[in-house]
């Protein structure tokens, strides 16, 4: 109800009466616009104020005449509908416009009519549970969609807990202690020591990559050629040997014709002449029969020039150790072992022949064991063990242990841990292989960044928004933030941590630029999702990432290691973003794994 100024017969009178300008024409619009100075009052209103939400419908915003003058420092939020849009120009002020429709009244259960008011109602609702989230829309208002969107859930925790505002520290993890030396005598092949090899998985990086721009090399124009190994940083290959796997060289001609021209050995660029070769069981795991022929086997590892060959196998894990599967693959694994020596001995090759050991069960490991042994192998791989625990591997090994000999070699594969090293040692283990290490560099979260007290943290995510940075794009593509907005915290994320890592900033500061950017890309991300996370969820996320980084940023862990990769990128290690960091990361948790498995074994 407005009380407007009417003229009647020559004279003003006050009347009340209802008006709305929906049943106006558009000049009508207009004039009562003008006559009631609606642009110059609104102008007034909102001089003093930071940030404005405007929430009017089509003829209502019409009405304020757009443009007004506003203030850089002013945000301007926008609830309208598409048609409304045109009503709204660029202005000085920061400007964001959430367009609302059908769709979005459907999505959030609430009539068309009143959805304005109820996103608003929400907004502030979520804000009290975060109420720093109010300077964050201010300074990016694309995060007033991010938290409209999220699901307010009742609270699993205490306020005080979650929104405490300096988080406790964690607790300490205890290292993994070693396993108890069996009460067994010593395997009688003590002679051999234990060496550590890495699976190969075309793990290279461009040496002169430019961290500051994020660019690789200016001459770098092949992905093998100019690019290298771990053991081409280190003055001191950080493994004893290279396992190579037949299905990952099939998997790129062109790596396939350049083994094939060069031989493995040059191809891998390695000083030591350790470099095993095996078929790959994961890589075709899920067939009847492996791929492979032994014939076409044994030849590949003789023309490749391996120093180790591993005779063809057929895991026996999961669904395929169920009764009436396992026999037949143990079976066949058996009788490729058998035929695999007699080809090699008829050939006269000479990489020497590993017999590769599929069992379900201690006794089977045993018996086929001492099967390989009778047939005349002096090297036996164990498989099929990745996934085991240390108790059902060192099961195993007691079972094995009997039968080897002093000119009895055995490879665990796809296992190295340092807590196990005395132990398998103990029990005739003279060589195993694990690109764990490797790759926990940047899978999963907790155990990115190892050092050589067993302490393992997390590396600091700072996603790239670019082509390649799919957590951003997806953001972007969801109208949860510009990629203006995207980029201008990125790099107030890398400066904070460069600043911070040259005594420039302190952890708080530095923490703030860092989660304020993976706060916005893990709540937009959330709010895509069919299950909605809650607002309180992505909170826990939140102060758990605080708690993590804060552990690796006030222990500076980097600083205190001596490898290459360390003391030349500095802080640029711990940062989670693209494979040039990653891998080199990896490189680093491969260095530590070496020097304390020949630690323990020194000692």
């Amino acid at each position: 109800t407005l009380v407007l100024p009417v003229l009647h017969q020559n004279t003003f009178q006050t009347s009340s009466y209802e008006v709305t300008f929906n049943d106006l024409k558009l000049p009508e619009l207009d004039q009562w616009s003008k006559t009631l100075n609606i642009r110059e009052d609104f102008e007034n209103s909102i001089a003093d104020y930071d940030l404005i939400f405007i929430l009017l419908g089509e003829r209502y915003l019409r009405a304020l005449a757009l443009p007004v003058a506003t203030r850089k420092e002013q945000t301007l939020i926008f609830l309208a509908s598409g048609k409304s849009e045109r009503y709204v120009p660029p202005l000085d002020g920061k400007v964001f416009k959430l367009l609302l429709s059908n769709n979005e009244a459907q999505q959030f259960g609430c009539a068309l009519v009143g959805l304005k008011g109820f996103l608003l109602e929400r907004f502030s609702h979520n804000l009290k549970l975060l109420p720093n989230y109010l300077d964050k829309v201010y300074r990016y208002p694309e995060f007033f969609q991010t938290i409209i969107n999220q699901n307010p859930k009742p609270l699993q925790l205490s306020l005080p807990i979650i929104l405490e505002s300096k988080p406790q520290k964690l607790p300490d993890k205890k290292p993994l202690e070693n396993i108890a030396i069996p009460d067994l005598p010593l395997v009688p092949n003590q002679h051999f020591g234990l060496q550590y090899y890495i699976p190969e998985w075309d793990d290279l990086v461009d040496p002169g990559y430019n961290f500051l721009t994020d660019s690789f090399s200016p001459n770098r124009k092949d992905a093998y050629f100019d690019q290298i190994y771990a053991h081409e940083i280190y003055d001191r290959p950080n493994y004893d040997g290279i396992l190579v796997s037949k299905v990952v060289i099939d998997a790129k001609k062109k790596k396939q014709l350049l083994i094939q021209e060069m031989g493995i050995q040059k191809f891998l660029r390695f000083p030591r002449k350790n470099i095993m070769g095996d078929c790959g069981a994961f890589g075709y795991i899920k067939e009847e029969v492996p791929p492979y022929s032994t014939s076409e086997i044994v030849d590949f590892y003789e023309q490749m020039g391996f120093t180790f060959g591993v005779s063809i196998d057929h895991l026996i894990v999961g669904p395929f150790a169920e009764e009436g599967v396992r026999e037949k693959r143990y079976e066949l694994t058996v009788k490729n072992a058998a035929e695999f020596l007699q080809l090699h001995r008829e050939r006269g090759y000479e990489f020497t022949p590993i017999g590769a050991v599929q069992g379900w069960c201690p006794d089977v490991y045993a018996e086929a064991v001492k099967k390989y042994i009778a047939m005349g192998y002096d090297y036996i791989g164990l498989g099929g063990m990745v996934r085991s625990s240390n108790e059902e591997i060192l099961a195993v090994l007691k079972a094995v242990a009997p039968y080897l000999t002093a000119q009895t070699r055995v490879h665990l594969f796809g296992v190295a841990r340092v807590e196990t090293i005395e132990a398998f040692r103990h029990l005739g283990v003279t060589s195993m292989d694990s690109a764990s290490a490797l790759r926990r560099a940047w899978l999963g979260s907790g155990a990115n960044y190892h050092t050589l007290s067993g302490k393992k943290y997390t590396a600091i995510r700072i996603p790239p928004v670019n082509a390649v940075g799919l957590r951003a794009k997806k953001v972007i593509q969801a109208g949860f933030a510009t990629e203006k907005t995207l980029k201008a915290l990125e790099r107030s994320s890398l400066q904070a941590l460069r600043d911070f890592d040259a005594n420039l900033l302190g952890v708080d500061a530095v923490l703030e630029a860092v989660l304020e950017y993976d706060e916005l890309l893990d709540s937009g991300i959330s709010s895509t999702k069919t299950n909605q996370g809650s607002l309180v969820d992505q909170i826990k996320r939140r102060r758990q990432h605080e708690m993590l980084y804060r552990e690796l940023l006030e222990d500076k862990p980097w600083k205190q290691c001596g490898c290459k990769i360390c003391q030349g990128l500095g802080i640029d290690v711990v940062i989670f973003r693209n494979n040039n960091r990653n891998r080199r990361r990896g490189f680093h948790n491969t260095y530590v794994l070496y020097k304390r498995f020949t630690e323990i074994l020194n000692r």
